[in-house]
């Protein structure tokens, strides 16, 4: 056992790195105080997306990960004689079979992931931040497989280490706005969607209904409820089973909603008629970059509005107005999304043997994902003979 910043931690890597010596050091299942000081020790402060918030983190280590992980916790690495961490990795571990994976706070409800890094360690040039993001890597405990899925280019304000890792491969896409984009989302835009939204803005405002923003917790858990309510509607609608069931999602939101202070990266907007919510449009906002997570419509009488794509448009304009930089639509490629002027960027995920039986995991899932992409071009050309 080791002692940093006054909370006891097990060692699990000690070495030389970028010519420092370093040592990171594993807290499991660790409480809210505990992470919400190892953040805000970080030297410089912390830069991290919404995901990796210490509100966010905090929240998924008591709603989800209890029941979905074998366990979970945060890596911190510090260099010798200093208290103070240079960066930190929170984590979870799950099995698939007999492979113990280690993956960041995700299971379906993080859209952007990655390390926690300090300013400090960031100004330090990227050689120095991918030897100790190595080392924390190495210091993942009882693990086979590290698995860590959409990788954006950038977390906050500094690159992300992850995405350029020799292990990370191509996933996906995902669309976002900069903030060329957003200044023009405004009244003259000539976007069809948006022009669209402004008209039934409009409309919705002659029938007395207010586009408000929770404020206060309560506010946000009730906004929330409304939310809830309605997916659970439109998934039984639809004859589908609903995702906000999985692995304690509804309580997860819940308990993010209810948590005070300006620290709280959700951010929930509503159009209300009365005390009713026709439509619900949650945020994760962390340094000037804005993720759509949640979105709802309620009762059809106010469909012909298209109440779900007003709200979405304003939350656009409240991203604007608040001087944030990006706003991003959030992981899905719903056909939606591409009606908003936005651009697409290349996610990433970063699959990395740990073990044996991690090479041996991996090397089976790429002989499968091989033979998958095999047959799915023998089918294309079979339907573009046949056309």
């Amino acid at each position: 056992m080791t002692e940093m910043s006054g909370v006891a931690g097990k060692e699990t890597f000690r070495g030389q790195v970028a010519g420092q010596k370093l040592h990171v050091v594993w807290h499991e299942k660790p409480g809210a105080d505990l992470l919400r000081s190892l953040w805000a020790s970080l030297p410089g402060g912390a830069i991290c997306s919404a995901f990796q918030a210490p509100r966010f983190v905090e929240c998924f280590f008591q709603e989800m990960a209890p029941a979905a992980c074998d366990t979970f916790g945060v890596l911190a690495a510090y260099r010798a004689g200093l208290q103070d961490p240079l960066a930190l990795l929170p984590l979870i571990r799950f099995r698939k079979g007999p492979v113990r994976i280690a993956s960041t706070p995700d299971l379906g409800v993080a859209d952007q992931n990655g390390p926690v890094l300090s300013e400090a360690l960031a100004s330090e040039g990227a050689e120095t931040v991918q030897a100790v993001m190595s080392a924390m890597i190495e210091a993942i405990p009882d693990a086979d497989v590290v698995d860590i899925k959409k990788l954006h280019v950038s977390i906050g304000s500094a690159d992300n280490p992850f995405f350029v890792h020799p292990n990370a491969s191509p996933e996906s896409s995902s669309l976002f706005l900069e903030t060329d984009a957003l200044l023009a989302a405004g009244v003259k835009s000539g976007i069809s969607i948006y022009k669209k939204a402004r008209v039934n803005f409009r409309k919705l405002q002659s029938e007395d209904v207010q586009l408000v923003e929770a404020t206060t917790p309560e506010e946000r858990v009730k906004i929330l409820e409304a939310l809830i309510v309605s997916k659970e509607e439109r998934f039984k609608a639809l004859g589908r089973a609903n995702s906000m069931k999985q692995d304690n999602r509804e309580n997860f939101y819940r308990a993010l909603a209810a948590q005070a202070g300006l620290e709280n990266p959700l951010k929930v907007l509503a159009l209300r008629s009365g005390h009713d919510a026709i439509a619900v449009v949650a945020m994760l906002v962390e340094d000037g970059y804005a993720t759509l997570i949640l979105i709802s419509i309620g009762a059809e009488q106010w469909h012909r509005f298209s109440p779900g794509m007003v709200a979405l448009v304003q939350s656009i304009y409240w991203a604007r107005d608040n001087n944030i930089r990006v706003y991003g639509f959030g992981t899905g490629h719903q056909g939606y999304k591409s009606r908003f002027g936005a651009t697409e960027q290349p996610t990433r995920r970063l699959l990395l043997p740990l073990t044996v039986k991690g090479h041996a995991a991996i090397t089976a899932l790429k002989a499968k994902r091989s033979f998958q992409e095999t047959v799915d071009r023998w089918k294309h050309r079979k339907t573009a003979q046949t056309a």
